[in-house]
C-alpha cells in the first residue's frame, strides 16, 4: 500500500475548519471524499495539524494510504475534479511508510495579514483584517523580537484548551508592510490554540499605542491572557509551510 503526501490549498470561509467535525463540513471531510472516488475506496488523511474556522491555507500537508499507486501528475488532476473551487491539491509524492504529515512536521509557518484602510476592500477582505488607522509599524517589529525563543506562551492561548505543556519555541515573528498591507509571520516548531491571532491582536495593539513593546516579556512571564490583546479574526490567517 503505497503512502501519498499532498500539499492541499484552501480558503477556508466556508468550513468549520480542518479537521472532521459532527456539526458542519470541513476540509478533511471535502478531501477525502474526493480521494475516495478517485480511488475507488475509503480514504482517510491525516493532516499536519488542524486550522481554525474560517482559517485558509497554502501549505496544509496531509497524508494517506491507497491500495494501489497512481502517478502523482494523475492524482493531483484526478482529485481536483472532485473537489470545490475553494480547495485544491496543489502538489503530490509517494513518501516512505515512517512519514508522518503530522509527527514528522519540524516546523510551520503561519502569516496574519491586515490592510490599513478605512473603507472595506471585497477582495482583501476574503483573507486580510481590515486595520481603520495606521499602526506604528517600529513599534511591533519591536515588540515582534521579543516573541521569538522558547517561552511558556500560555498568555496567547484561548480559554477552553487542553495541552500538556504551553511551552513552544518560535523561530521568528516578523513584522512587515507594503504598501497598505501588514503582514505578521511567525514561525515555530509548534502552535497553541489561537495562538498565532493572539499574537496578531497583541502586536496590533502595541501599534495602536495600547501595550509598550518592552511590555511583551512581562506579558509572557506572567502567562496572564487577559494582558494580552484581542484575538484577530480568523480570514486573516493563513497556514503558509509545513516543514519536515
Amino acid at each position: 500500500m503505497p503512502r501519498y503526501a499532498l500539499k492541499v490549498e484552501y480558503i477556508g470561509t466556508a468550513y468549520s475548519g480542518w479537521q472532521c467535525q459532527k456539526n458542519g463540513v470541513s476540509v478533511q471531510d471535502t478531501l477525502e471524499n474526493a480521494l475516495s472516488k478517485v480511488f475507488s475506496q475509503n480514504i482517510k488523511v491525516t493532516g499536519s495539524g488542524r486550522t481554525d474556522v474560517g482559517v485558509h491555507s497554502k501549505g496544509q500537508v496531509a497524508h494517506f494510504d491507497a491500495e494501489k499507486e497512481l502517478k502523482t501528475y494523475n492524482l493531483i488532476r484526478g482529485v481536483n475534479v472532485f473537489l470545490p473551487g475553494d480547495i485544491a491539491v496543489t502538489d503530490a509524492k509517494i513518501v516512505a511508510d515512517s512519514f508522518d504529515a503530522r509527527k514528522s512536521a519540524i516546523n510551520k509557518t503561519y502569516i496574519y495579514k491586515m490592510y490599513v484602510s478605512s473603507f472595506r476592500h471585497p477582495f482583501l477582505d476574503i483573507d486580510h483584517k481590515q486595520v481603520y488607522k495606521q499602526p506604528d509599524i517600529l513599534a511591533m517589529q519591536k515588540a515582534a523580537k521579543y516573541i521569538e525563543g522558547k517561552h511558556d506562551f500560555k498568555c496567547f492561548m484561548s480559554t477552553g484548551s487542553n495541552f500538556k505543556t504551553t511551552v513552544r519555541e518560535v523561530y521568528s515573528c516578523t513584522v512587515t508592510q507594503q504598501d497598505n498591507e501588514i503582514f505578521i509571520t511567525v514561525n515555530g516548531n509548534a502552535f497553541l490554540y489561537n495562538m498565532v491571532r493572539t499574537i496578531a491582536g497583541t502586536l496590533l495593539f502595541v501599534g495602536m499605542g495600547k501595550i509598550s513593546p518592552d511590555d511583551i516579556p512581562k506579558i509572557i512571564e506572567s502567562g496572564n491572557r487577559a494582558l494580552c490583546g484581542k484575538t484577530l479574526s480568523a480570514n486573516g490567517l493563513t497556514l503558509i509551510d509545513v516543514q519536515y
